[in-house]
């Protein structure tokens, strides 16, 4: 994924030790979406110790420049529901839920 010209991987290091991470990748989009193509983040990550100091808004902020310059736009993630602190960051970003996956466990 690394030399895909359709993504982009963001690695942030402190002191040889990798702190945050996230991607943007191209997909091509459902049909039922307005656009042909849209960018996913994932593996969107910052270490515990380096919460709230800004990092995360600055990788979203480069993806969301990444996916623009590509001509995307739509910008999807994932996040799971009962993670509140990534919801509100995700929200505070500027994104809204527009699918909710729903699960059955069976035995």
């Amino acid at each position: 994924m690394i030399s895909c010209n359709n993504s982009h991987l963001l690695v942030v290091e402190i002191e040889h030790n990798i702190i945050a991470t996230g991607y943007a990748q191209i997909r091509n989009s459902k049909i039922s979406l307005e656009h042909e193509q849209h960018s996913y983040f994932g593996f969107m990550y910052v270490s515990p110790k380096y919460r709230g100091q800004g990092i995360n808004p600055r990788l979203i902020e480069e993806l969301i420049s990444w996916s623009n310059h590509k001509g995307i736009f739509d910008i999807y993630l994932d996040v799971y529901a009962k993670n509140d602190s990534a919801i509100k960051a995700y929200k505070k970003a500027g994104f809204e839920p527009s699918l909710v996956e729903m699960k059955l466990s069976i035995k």
